[in-house]
């Protein structure tokens, strides 16, 4: 029964040391994954700043854009005229240095 007693003892004893070490892993685990959350979601604010920024600038250089192609529809206008009538539209605003 003593031998029976102590093998059980020891049984108990390898068991508490095996979940020692196992919870000390499984919470360093823990750990590792909050810090990869917490540089994740500092990621995700960054780019989500990022793409803001990126759909004002984009904005612009479609507003830009725009711009360009009705003062390019006016010029063609222009040009279409000159070829007919051989004189400038005098409705015309020839601006050679488009706007930045």
């Amino acid at each position: 029964m003593g031998r029976f007693l102590a093998g059980a003892l020891v049984v108990l004893i390898i068991a508490a040391i095996a979940f020692f070490i196992w919870s000390k892993v499984n919470d360093a685990r823990q750990e590792a994954l909050q810090e990869q959350i917490a540089a994740m979601n500092k990621q995700l604010s960054q780019m989500s700043d990022e793409n803001t920024r990126l759909k004002a600038e984009l904005s612009k250089v479609q507003s830009e854009e725009q711009n360009l192609a009705a003062r390019n529809d006016e010029l063609l206008k222009a040009i279409a005229s000159v070829k007919a009538t051989g004189k400038l539209p005098a409705n015309i605003d020839l601006e050679l240095n488009p706007p930045k």
